[in-house]
């Protein structure tokens, strides 16, 4: 009775932990115009609790566009720290950010820039012109970068125009960097103005991830208890 107690109680865990969180693996692409055929691409996953809406553990790589010789031999940034994240009811979704710095210091917020709102959003971006963290002074640019996402109530549901025209990235890392101004990655739909080298969302797609091979363990394990212990009880009878 105790080891039936007991793989009933792995199962139940098991999918009490899988009930409402899912995990996804994200692509989004940002048409770069100017560095064809090498585009600005965003890889990662996350976890989406569909009862609350939310997002957690965002992470993943950025490429650079304007590095390597083609497609294949871009630097990719690691961007491992989701910073952003709130629900909006009239896009039907959920907006993330993951970060390449634990700060989401990325763009310039001073009264020398205009003292926008926040230094990290796609509209600050745009209003400052892309101008990066501590403009003047290089030495002082945290080098930073950024992908925003969407995840809509229905994760691998097929984006909007409307939903993607408010995918944005920045890259202020030095493989992303022209001067002073970072290369970011906007819509004119969207937040007024195309990114700092013309670069625009183009797509994302969102699939199902594969169960982590200990998730597969457990319940197998929590079967075979409940088959022992069957077992056990027909020879019993």
């Amino acid at each position: 009775m105790k080891s039936f107690a007991l793989a009933a109680l792995l199962l139940a865990t098991l999918g009490a932990a899988q009930a409402h969180e899912t995990d996804y693996t994200i692509t989004t692409t940002w048409l770069e115009p100017q560095t064809q055929p090498k585009n600005s691409i965003f890889q990662g996953s996350f976890t989406y609790d569909e009862d609350t809406h939310t997002v957690t553990g965002l992470k993943g790589l950025l490429s650079e566009s304007m590095t390597g010789t083609s497609a294949g031999t871009m630097t990719w940034l690691p961007l491992n720290y989701q910073l952003q994240s709130w629900y909006d009811a009239t896009l039907g979704g959920t907006f993330a950010a993951v970060f390449k710095n634990s700060t989401t210091a990325t763009f310039c917020s001073t009264a020398l820039c205009g003292g926008p709102a926040d230094n990290w959003s796609p509209q600050t971006g745009v209003n400052v012109g892309g101008i990066y963290a501590g403009f003047p002074k290089a030495s002082s640019n945290p080098g930073n970068a950024y992908a925003l996402i969407f995840v809509p109530d229905t994760p691998t549901a097929l984006l909007s125009q409307a939903q993607i025209s408010k995918l944005a990235y920045a890259d202020c890392a030095p493989g992303g960097m022209m001067g002073a101004v970072c290369m970011t990655g906007t819509s004119l739909a969207g937040y007024g103005a195309t990114g700092t080298m013309d670069g625009y969302p183009l797509s994302q797609t969102i699939a199902a991830a594969v169960p982590e091979p200990g998730s597969y363990a457990l319940m197998l394990a929590g079967l075979g208890l409940i088959g022992s212990v069957a077992r056990r009880r027909s020879r019993r009878a």
